[in-house]
């Protein structure tokens, strides 16, 4: 769900901003830069969801500790996007907002998933040797 949350949220933050760009005020370098910004969270948020369906998937860390670590720089930019933004709207409050919501929730379940994958490893990484030996024996 949070894919699709994902896109509705670019597509209209996408909107908004070209309201904005015509409608409101902003020096020309601050516009660039907060419509840029928009572009960046384009970039690392796809990653970010993938990084966190690969680990998920696969059943490793590596790739779910880089999608937390893009969490952070979506979390970054979405608080931006509500406390030092320019022209702050209640649009941009409610969809940040939400956004936000969905990013703590997949972040503590990221959480959960390392600390249960890191077990597994741990685990299998003690038994398996014990296990293949018993094997070799005809057990």
């Amino acid at each position: 769900f949070g894919k699709l949350w994902d896109v509705v949220f670019w597509v209209l933050t996408f909107i908004l901003f070209c309201w904005k760009g015509n409608k409101l005020p902003y020096a020309d370098e601050v516009f660039e830069y907060e419509f840029s910004f928009l572009f960046l969270w384009l970039l690392t948020e796809p990653t970010r969801l993938f990084l966190g369906s690969k680990g998920n998937k696969t059943l490793t860390t590596k790739p779910l500790l880089f999608s937390l670590t893009l969490a952070g720089f979506s979390l970054f930019l979405h608080v931006y996007y509500i406390v030092a933004q320019a022209f702050v709207l209640r649009a941009d409050l409610v969809m940040n907002s939400i956004s936000m919501a969905f990013l703590g929730a997949q972040f503590l379940l990221t959480v959960g998933q390392v600390m249960d994958y890191s077990n597994y490893q741990i685990s299998a990484a003690r038994f398996l040797p014990k296990m293949l030996s018993q094997r070799q024996r005809g057990w």
